[in-house]
């Protein structure tokens, strides 16, 4: 079930990529920024989800994988956690304490996809109010 909203997503996408491209009134830099913008978004996504990896570099983990601390924050266990829509990677200690990971690449991840959206979203208008203008 889940093939026919992937389906579903994907043409009204090609239909606001559409529509962006025959868009009279935008600048061609508008309409060119979602071809950087967008893969720029997903590095930057990737970069965020692998934050609290510890598999590369064991011993520069950012959220070491033996207790921290011990008898500051209980035992000092520490776990790291990512989230990936809104795309967020942070350790959590068992006290509840939180530390975000790369809270200057999520911001940069909204940045981008701001820049992706609100094209494609002109481009959908666009092709709603105008459905010849795709013929062309």
């Amino acid at each position: 079930m889940t093939l026919l909203p992937v389906f579903a997503g994907l043409v009204v996408a090609w239909v606001a990529l559409r529509g962006l491209l025959t868009h009279p009134l935008l600048p061609l830099w508008v309409r060119t920024a979602v071809f950087w913008a967008a893969p720029l978004a997903a590095a930057t996504w990737a970069y965020i989800m692998t934050a609290d990896d510890p598999f590369l570099f064991p011993e520069t983990a950012p959220c070491p994988r033996e207790p921290l601390r011990e008898g500051v924050i209980g035992s000092g266990a520490v776990s790291g956690v990512s989230t990936p829509f809104p795309p967020r990677a942070y350790c959590v200690w068992e006290d509840g304490t939180v530390h975000d990971l790369a809270p200057g690449a999520a911001f940069l991840f909204w940045v981008f996809f701001a820049l992706t959206v609100v094209p494609l979203g002109a481009g959908l208008w666009h092709a709603l109010r105008d459905p010849k203008s795709l013929l062309v």
